[in-house]
């Protein structure tokens, strides 16, 4: 399988809070809209995206804002989530790569940034 991403992908295990907003996504205002807040684990991080574990089931094509820091910087990033699932018995090959990790999370979701970020050194990210 040929590697289709853009941006260098991180692997990293950095704590991460989130807010996910629930409804349709075609009619959610992000400026009125009651946001749902939660937090999981990054374990994928790169300029374009994030993967993150989580014990909250979420909607595909739902925004979310992502908040997490490094060991230099933190940061806010807003997005949309593009795929989502459970780890355990799941064949996809995204699951399976995962699921050998140790985390205590049972879901993931994978987060496409609404804006690049800037690039991070791998050096300042924390690692399982």
């Amino acid at each position: 399988m040929s590697e289709k991403r853009v941006y260098k992908r991180h692997q990293c295990f950095e704590k991460i809070d989130f807010d996910y907003f629930e409804g349709n996504p075609d009619d959610i205002d992000i400026s009125t809209t009651v946001l749902v807040k939660c937090k999981g684990h990054m374990l994928d991080l790169s300029r374009g995206g994030a993967f993150i574990v989580t014990d909250t089931r979420v909607a595909v094509n739902m925004p979310v804002r992502l908040r997490f820091q490094t060991k230099k910087s933190k940061y806010e990033a807003a997005g949309t989530i593009i795929r989502t699932g459970l780890l355990k018995n799941n064949p996809s090959e995204i699951a399976q790569k995962y699921a050998a990790v140790k985390v205590r999370e049972d879901a993931y979701i994978a987060i496409q940034f609404a804006q690049l970020i800037e690039e991070i050194d791998e050096s300042v990210l924390k690692k399982s």
